[in-house]
């Protein structure tokens, strides 16, 4: 199997303010394993929007390491719908006070997929707030995995924590396995985490077909309302339309 293993380095100088979309795409068999490093300076802002569309034989794995200075701010939005393994791993460091991180993420997955999105958030000054939404949606015998760790410093008071893990299942196969930790040693903070699993709602489909809806369009409705929380913060038009259109061809080939 072929391996493509691409670096890439991201600086952001004080104030500066960027937007990156990234598309991973290509065809056959082989391992993808890109790195990222960012690096922001006081008052930058990153706005990195990922879409992993990979081949369906494709190994995915990508990792990211980002350190975040005081008021500085990483906006990051992964699709996860490509490849038959795949593991996005972010490492986000908030060295400085008043900065913030957004991992959001949702996963789309059928057949025989495996997916795994994993975090690990340290807070290592005061006053910084970190937000996480990962949101999966799985048919067939797809397997979603989630684990998120929010670490606190000593240091870090103030600390506004929050991660969020939720899955819907749309057959008797799928699977998801969640694990959302925090690590607190600072006294003065606000920090939680969560997970849901469950299905569609039968009342709810049978409301949206009871007024002329489709079975399929019905689905797609309940299915696309889950997904709002985590697209939420995708405000680029651009980087909007790549992760609608996935979205959208996901349903249409049949998940």
């Amino acid at each position: 199997m072929p391996a493509i293993a691409p670096r890439h380095r991201i600086v952001l100088g004080a104030g500066a303010t960027l937007t990156l979309i990234e598309t991973a795409r290509g065809e056959g068999s082989y391992l993808h394993a890109p790195v990222f490093e960012v690096d922001l300076g006081a008052g930058a802002r990153l706005n990195h929007y990922r879409l992993q569309d990979e081949s369906a034989e494709a190994v995915h794995v990508a990792t990211i390491f980002a350190e975040i200075a005081g008021g500085a701010g990483y906006e990051s939005f992964t699709l996860n719908r490509g490849a038959r393994l795949s593991r996005n791993e972010t490492h986000a460091r908030l060295t400085g006070p008043a900065a913030d991180v957004h991992l959001n993420a949702a996963q789309l997955l059928t057949g025989t997929q495996h997916g795994d999105v994993t975090t690990v958030v340290r807070h290592d000054a005061p006053d910084c707030a970190s937000r996480q939404t990962v949101k999966s949606v799985l048919a067939g015998a797809a397997r979603g995995v989630f684990q998120g760790r929010i670490e606190v410093d000593r240091i870090a008071q103030k600390t506004d924590g929050y991660q969020m893990n939720q899955a819907l299942l749309l057959s008797d196969e799928a699977e998801i396995d969640s694990k959302p930790e925090l690590e607190i040693f600072a006294d003065d903070v606000k920090c939680s985490h969560g997970a849901t699993i469950g299905a569609l709602d039968p009342e709810q489909l049978f409301y949206l077909r009871s007024r002329g809806v489709p079975a399929a369009e019905a689905k797609s409705i309940l299915i696309r309302a889950f997904l709002d929380e985590a697209l939420e913060p995708v405000t680029d038009e651009a980087a909007r339309a790549v992760f609608e259109a996935a979205i959208g061809a996901w349903w249409r080939e049949g998940a």
